[in-house]
C-alpha cells in the first residue's frame, strides 16, 4: 500500500511538472500536449487529461496514452502504439533500438494539423519512459507568421528613420 501511494505520487509529481510546461510555452498552450509513458503504452504524466481511472470501488487504474481521456493524447497515443511493447509487458523490459529511436510524425484531428517528437527518457534501475510534444502546426506557424510581421514592421520603422 505504501508502495502504491508513493508510486501514485510520484506520477501526480510528474503530471504537475509537465502541466506547468503550459504556462511556459505559447505552443503548448495554444492546443499542444506533452505526456510521458512507458514503453508499455501506460501514461505516466500528461499535460492535459489523467493518467488514472478511478474504479468503483475507489482504486486506480493507470491509463495508456490511446485510452487518454483528453482527445489530442488518445489520438498520439494510437498512432504510436505500433512502436510500443506489447500493453502486458513490463516496464523494466529490455528497449529495443527501434523502441529507442526518435519517433516523430504528423497528423491532423478537428481540422488542425498537429507535429509530434518522442524521445526515450532513460531513468535509474533499468527504467525507460519516453516523453512526448506535440505542437499546433496552426498556432506554430501563427507565431512565425506574427514574428515576421514585427519583424517587417522594424524594418520599415528603420528604413523611414534613415
Amino acid at each position: 500500500c505504501v508502495g502504491q501511494l508513493g508510486k501514485d505520487l510520484l506520477l501526480k509529481f510528474l503530471g504537475d511538472f509537465l502541466r506547468s510546461l503550459v504556462t511556459q510555452s505559447s505552443l503548448l498552450t495554444q492546443g499542444g500536449r506533452a505526456f510521458s509513458y512507458e514503453m508499455n503504452g501506460n501514461l505516466t504524466g500528461s499535460s492535459h487529461g489523467s493518467v488514472f481511472e478511478v474504479k468503483p470501488d475507489g482504486t486506480n487504474v493507470r491509463l495508456a496514452v490511446w485510452e487518454s481521456d483528453d482527445p489530442l493524447v488518445a489520438k498520439t497515443g494510437q498512432l504510436l502504439r505500433p512502436s510500443l511493447a506489447p500493453r502486458g509487458s513490463s516496464s523494466f523490459a529490455v528497449v529495443s533500438a527501434a523502441q529507442n529511436a526518435t519517433v516523430k510524425f504528423s497528423f491532423g484531428l478537428g481540422g488542425e494539423e498537429y507535429d509530434q517528437i518522442s524521445q526515450v527518457m532513460a531513468l535509474p534501475y533499468g527504467l525507460s519512459w519516453r516523453v512526448s510534444v506535440v505542437i499546433s502546426l496552426t498556432q506554430l506557424f501563427a507565431d512565425i507568421n506574427a514574428a515576421a510581421g514585427r519583424m517587417l514592421a522594424y524594418t520599415a520603422a528603420a528604413i523611414a528613420v534613415l
